[in-house]
């Protein structure tokens, strides 16, 4: 399955006909898709299934009880060559159903999952480990309403839509919002590792997985190192399931790399695609580098000034160009994850001596600061949104405090794993249904993340434990250069000085140039329509940053696509917004 909705009255009583069929055509928006419904009682499901793991993900048993999943589990009681995701599946219904937890534990892969149980029409929401693949819900008095995509709740009449104005400006500086919240107020995402468990009188939740319950290892470096490295194989293995032929990113990086690395270690053929800018450190050593390993490569160039496209639907578009001959062509393998997980992107020693010291507002303010993050407050009416940065400041320390490692200095890595790097592929997963790919990620493996986890934060700092693990690879690996990141571990290898640098000053000014017009006309868009959120944002300061911006005076593109979002999510909500505190 790919993806799920349902609605259940906690109280047994029916649902009109009307809601039910508005959340089955919100489901996909592609013509192709059958969804296939379930309705029993006060209870409805819809599914529709692209195709791409080649098994249903449901299963329903004599008892009327049911379960629904998207995404694999990859059960640690399976090997590699057995794994079979319909058998997890029906291992997770009746754990559940035994009201045990047990086989989560040992599920390393990215999927959520739901179990509904007529007799006491009791609803169960699981998340994965990462709590990578995203399960939203809603809930009142009488009704829950879930999806695995928000669209499908944002349609739905039953669910009020309010902006949810703190966790709106998270997105607006952080990229996404903090722990369980979402763009609307009342609707939840589960966070990592999170059961909820749903009855006429009762709401509970428990986590079936602690990161920071991970004890270090004392094991020296080359131990730790083999440990990570035989993980990461495994986690490679466990997912290509004797499939001879597979797709996969390969930029100029070293996360999918490693990926076209193993898979071709293990004897499968690589249809790699690269879609980076021509002229690039990015360009070349992707394409070189799958020349010296042997996939079957093509480079895509991306639109100049769009820095981060939607990938999904370019390798999609790339892929039925290509027609690669593959057992599962709508599975691809992607690096995600890797920089931050293992390079420690995003982290310094001056934050984690912070963190260790007990001064957290210190190391969350370097964080801020490290990270650029601005929020426009110019941008709002007097008095909506006073003191912005306490506000994100105050959602970080939240999330830091109810992180419990031993080392505090992870407490800051996990709170990126578990915030930042968890929501990076969420409009992968909302836009499924019309690029129809599905992801293969053994950088967010169970197995992988609690050896790297176990390994000295120090050591990982700056890419330095990353690039000895290439030692542990084919010789292959490190006879191309790698575009490294700035202040990390630099690429041993000569870098022809005429390739543009991603985060070169120089390269990140041609490409504003090329953003400035899209950026500009957005923003008279936005200052034209009729739903301009009047009562958020202030009109003519944005109409002054937007005359500014087009003239070169200053760069105020943080601020118009501040106020894109902002009146993204008021549009949907009629106005309507709040600002919860807790």
């Amino acid at each position: 399955m790919s993806l799920f909705a349902g609605i259940i009255n906690r109280y047994g009583h029916s649902l009109p006909d009307s809601v039910c069929s508005s959340l089955a055509r919100s489901l996909s928006r592609n013509p192709i898709d059958e969804v296939i419904s379930f309705r029993c009682g006060s209870a409805y499901f819809a599914k529709i299934d692209i195709g791409a793991f080649g098994a249903p993900g449901f299963v329903e048993d004599e008892h009327g009880a049911l379960s629904l999943l998207t995404g694999e589990p990859l059960l640690s009681v399976n090997s590699a060559q057995d794994s079979n995701r319909q058998e997890e599946l029906r291992i997770l219904h009746d754990q559940v159903l035994l009201n045990s937890c047990d086989a989560f534990k040992g599920a390393d892969g990215t999927f959520c999952f739901v179990n509904y149980r007529p007799q006491s029409n009791t609803l169960t929401l699981v998340a994965d480990k990462v709590g990578v693949r995203p399960l939203y819900f809603w809930i009142d008095d009488e009704v829950v309403v879930f999806a695995s995509t928000l669209r499908v709740l944002e349609e739905c009449p039953l669910v009020p839509k309010k902006m949810d104005l703190r966790a709106v400006t998270e997105m607006v500086a952080l990229d996404a919002p903090l722990g369980d919240r979402t763009p609307y107020a009342g609707v939840r995402l589960l966070k990592a590792g999170e059961i909820v468990e749903i009855t006429q009188e009762t709401i509970s939740t428990r986590s079936y997985w602690r990161w920071d319950q991970i004890e270090m290892s004392n094991d020296p470096e080359p131990v730790r190192l083999q440990t990570i490295h035989a993980a990461f194989q495994t986690a490679v293995a466990r997912r290509i399931k004797g499939d001879k032929a597979t797709a996969a990113y390969l930029s100029g990086g070293l996360d999918s790399r490693l990926c076209v690395a193993a898979l071709i270690h293990d004897d499968v053929k690589v249809h790699s695609f690269n879609f980076a800018r021509p002229g690039t450190q990015d360009c070349l050593f992707g394409n070189d580098f799958a020349e010296k390993i042997g996939s079957i490569h093509q480079s895509v160039p991306k639109q100049s000034g769009d820095s981060v496209p939607d990938y999904s639907l370019l390798m999609a578009a790339a892929l039925k160009d290509s027609n690669p001959d593959q057992e599962h062509p709508q599975l691809v393998w992607s690096g995600e994850g890797g920089s931050v997980l293992l390079g420690l992107v995003h982290l310094n020693e001056s934050i984690i001596a912070s963190m260790r010291a007990g001064n957290v507002d210190r190391a969350i303010q370097e964080f801020l600061e490290r990270e650029q993050t601005q929020i426009p407050a110019k941008l709002f009416r007097p008095h909506v949104l006073d003191n912005t940065s306490d506000l994100i400041k105050q959602g970080l320390r939240e999330e830091l405090g109810a992180l419990t490692a031993t080392d505090a200095g992870r407490n800051f890595y996990l709170f990126l794993m578990l915030n930042d790097q968890r929501r990076k592929l969420t409009m992968h997963f909302e836009n499924l249904d019309l690029h129809r790919l599905e992801f293969q990620l053994p950088f967010f493996d169970g197995a992988f993340l609690e050896a790297v986890i176990a390994t000295p934060l120090d050591w990982c700092l700056r890419h330095k434990l990353y690039v000895k693990w290439l030692s542990l690879f084919p010789p292959v690996v490190t006879t191309v250069p790698w575009q490294a990141y700035p202040g990390h571990e630099p690429c041993p290898l000569p870098i022809p000085d005429h390739l543009a640098y991603q985060w070169d000053e120089h390269h990140q000014a041609n490409e504003s140039v090329a953003r400035k017009r899209r950026v500009v006309r957005n923003a008279s868009e936005v200052l034209r329509s009729a739903h301009f959120p009047d009562q958020i944002l202030n009109k003519k300061n944005l109409r002054l940053a937007t005359w500014i911006h087009s003239t070169g005076w200053r760069d105020y593109q943080y601020a118009i696509e501040a106020a894109e979002t902002y009146y993204k999510y008021a549009k949907n909500c009629g106005g309507n917004f709040s600002l919860s505190l807790s």
